[in-house]
């Protein structure tokens, strides 16, 4: 038996190898007189590739290659050809079938030496909502967003309603694929209340082999939460028909709608949140990124109108540590490794909590925040240097515009007096309601959690006990001017003075 893991954790490590060999820039392929993929494009059922320039084939044809996202041609399926000089292919897209190119990325070969060789980039399906079962119309009711207490002692006391809240996050575990029963209820009670569900999708200690990546069993005893597994085509396949699976129950037809679904929970600290043992960042990005991809395609053709997130925690340009990458060195990563095989409408969650967790003042700067892209972390205090950041030129979606970025937790202690948090509470919202690129702020969380108070810390808006703080009434009204008059009162300065509108 060991031989065999020996000898798998081999080819696993040579097929990455062998991925990375095979890559191809735009640019380098046009110098060199080849074929460039500019857009692979459902159009009804057929996916369109379409190409331009040139390249001979000694068989006179061009191969058009349809590979894992775990391969690189010509490693994959000759799924069409045609002549020399002919750029465009269409292909039955196949959906829901064994041999569905949903999931695939798609290259161009020619015969070289009597073998296949890739003349072209690489490039995904550019709108895999074009196949989309269902588009609902999405519940985009407001920003304001709450982690609900699910245990039924609060949660039937139906506090999120008097909060006033627009949005919810549920976590849901992939080794929960196979009772997503348990789901139907919260989802449809939320979408009763007129409230929005987000759900994070995660890679649990549960759901073994066929989820998690091979590249984690190593932290299988110590940590919570591991990458996805992008190893193998058949892998993939199981990770892709899951979020599918999840994204087509919840489309809003008979088990409620979820409406935004985040890939992972602050994967840039990949040792807590989506440990892996690897090697190099490229090779932890380009993993997380297999998995992305192939989950993007799979919730957008299943659930049209669904956005998806990638997700960061508070680090922005810290120093590179041996357990986390910075927040800023993330996107950067993820980005470029996204568009090279064509841009995509990926959204960004990020949980802009103070720098020290249990800091209790959410307004407050200093030299570990501040408002500069050099600033080691990103809280509620300095969220513009994000925001800008997600404005650059390079960061734009395919349409041009800016991603928008949703708050997906956020918390603050009352272990200082419930006061303070509620004064912090109404700060960050009064920064996310002036930033016209957050799609959401969520309050972590509707009740304390006994396992967090172990931990010394008291976040929740109401005791563990259900009963309201301070800030759970403050949070009702976070915008009328009495409430802000307060809350400034408490904190010594006029907050909305210290807001930086975007």
């Amino acid at each position: 038996m060991k031989v065999l893991k020996r000898f798998a954790h081999l080819m696993l490590a040579v097929s990455l190898v062998f991925c990375g060999i095979l890559s191809f820039d735009v640019a380098s392929v046009k110098a060199e007189g080849g074929l460039v993929i500019n857009s692979v494009t459902i159009s009804g059922d057929t996916v369109v590739v379409s190409a331009s320039g040139g390249a001979a084939s000694e068989d006179g044809m061009y191969h058009l290659i349809a590979s894992a996202a775990c391969q690189a041609a010509p490693m994959g399926d000759d799924i069409a050809q045609q002549s020399v000089g002919q750029t465009e292919f269409r292909v039955p897209l196949n959906k829901g079938l064994p041999n569905s190119l949903l999931y695939k990325k798609f290259t161009i070969c020619v015969t070289l030496g009597g073998a296949l060789a890739p003349v072209s980039n690489t490039m995904y399906i550019l709108n895999p909502e074009a196949c989309a079962t269902v588009t609902p119309a999405r519940m985009d009711n407001g920003i304001k967003g709450i982690f609900p207490e699910i245990d039924d002692a609060i949660a039937n006391k139906n506090q999120v309603s008097t909060l006033g809240v627009n949005q919810v996050n549920l976590n849901v575990p992939i080794s929960m694929i196979y009772r997503l029963g348990d789901y139907d209820h919260l989802v449809q009670k939320y979408n009763n209340l007129g409230i929005q569900v987000n759900m994070i999708l995660l890679a649990d200690k549960g759901a073994g082999p066929d989820y998690i990546s091979p590249l984690s069993y190593k932290g299988m005893k110590k940590q919570s939460f591991f990458a996805f597994n992008a190893s193998t085509p058949e892998a993939l396949e199981k990770v892709g028909n899951a979020a599918a699976t999840i994204a087509s129950r919840y489309s809003g037809i008979g088990y409620g709608q979820v409406d935004n679904f985040i890939i992972g929970n602050e994967v840039n600290a990949w040792r807590e949140w989506n440990y892996m043992k690897f090697d190099t960042y490229e090779q932890f990005m380009n993993e997380y990124c297999k998995a992305f991809r192939v989950m993007y395609n799979a919730i957008k053709g299943a659930n049209g109108s669904a956005n998806v997130y990638t997700c960061i925690d508070h680090q922005w340009a810290k120093p590179e540590a041996s357990y986390y990458m910075s927040g800023k060195e993330f996107l950067i990563r993820f980005n470029q490794t996204i568009s090279a095989e064509g841009n995509i409408d990926w959204r960004l969650a990020v949980h802009p909590n103070n720098y020290w967790l249990l800091a209790p003042k959410a307004w407050e700067t200093s030299a570990k925040v501040t408002h500069d892209q050099s600033t080691p972390y990103v809280t509620m205090a300095n969220l513009e240097v994000l925001t800008d950041y997600m404005s650059l030129p390079e960061m734009l979606s395919p349409t041009g515009a800016v991603r928008s970025v949703k708050i997906a937790e956020l918390g603050y202690v009352s272990n200082k007096g419930e006061d303070i948090q509620a004064a912090s509470v109404v700060f960050a919202y009064l920064v996310a309601s002036n930033n016209s690129h957050i799609d959401g702020i969520v309050i972590l969380r509707e009740a304390d959690n006994k396992i967090e108070i172990k931990q010394g810390i008291k976040c929740g808006l109401c005791d563990v006990k259900g009963n309201p703080k301070k800030a759970f009434s403050f949070y009702q009204n976070p915008l009328d001017p009495n409430i802000v008059a307060q809350a400034s009162a408490i904190a010594g300065v006029d907050l909305n003075s210290l807001v930086v509108p975007r």
